[in-house]
């Protein structure tokens, strides 16, 4: 694309008292000066309607951004069932050799936003089934229980999941999201849960 520019050809010359007679004709008349203001006027307004075309046909729009939004592990816990508990730094894990460990969690990612993936980093040795999962529920009473993403914790994991097709955008008029750990079956071992992460666009 070339620059855009634009040249005045006006140049003010100054009257001087007493000297210069005021006249409409002449190379320092009024008419002239007037005239060739005109002209640069039009030729201004054209350099505008040049810009503004430039501007609206400058390229493709903005690409989206891969934001994420983490999670603390910290669960809440479910009805008659052992949770897990935080350490010091904030790792979530079972509690002593317990065999299970349930809870879950609320989550509020960016209403409209288009979910990509689930994250969950971890470690599990138990020899049990670790199941960590982002879920959504109906504002509406009873609500149905959706999942969107989960993830297999087996060893140590860090597994980015996709997202399930036709769930990935949040609607937090309809829905409320959460994620929802449980440990199932556990022996000896360690099982935490490190951290969650949702990745996401705003489009």
């Amino acid at each position: 694309m070339t620059d855009i520019v634009f040249t005045p050809t006006f140049k003010h010359t100054t009257w001087v008292d007493n000297r210069d007679r005021v006249s409409a004709s002449g190379p320092n008349g009024f008419n002239i000066r007037f005239d060739t203001l005109q002209k640069d006027l039009e030729t201004l307004s054209g350099v505008v309607k040049t810009i503004d075309t430039a501007i609206k046909t400058s390229g493709a729009p903005p690409v989206a951004v891969e934001r994420k939004l983490s999670v603390a592990p910290v669960f809440a816990p479910l009805a008659g069932e052992t949770n897990w508990e935080l350490d010091t730094t904030g790792v979530a894990g079972r509690p002593g050799s317990s065999e299970t460990a349930r809870g879950i969690i609320a989550v509020t990612p960016p209403d409209g936003a288009k979910l990509l993936k689930f994250r969950a980093l971890g470690k599990n040795t138990t020899g049990g089934s670790l199941t960590i999962a982002l879920v959504r529920s109906t504002v509406q009473p009873a609500p149905a229980q959706e999942i969107l993403s989960v993830v297999n914790g087996t060893g140590t994991y860090d597994s980015p999941q996709d997202i399930a097709p036709g769930k990935e955008r949040v609607d937090m008029a309809a829905f409320r999201y959460a994620v929802r750990a449980t440990l199932i079956g556990a022996g000896a071992g360690s099982a935490t849960i490190t951290s969650l992460q949702i990745s996401y666009i705003l489009d």
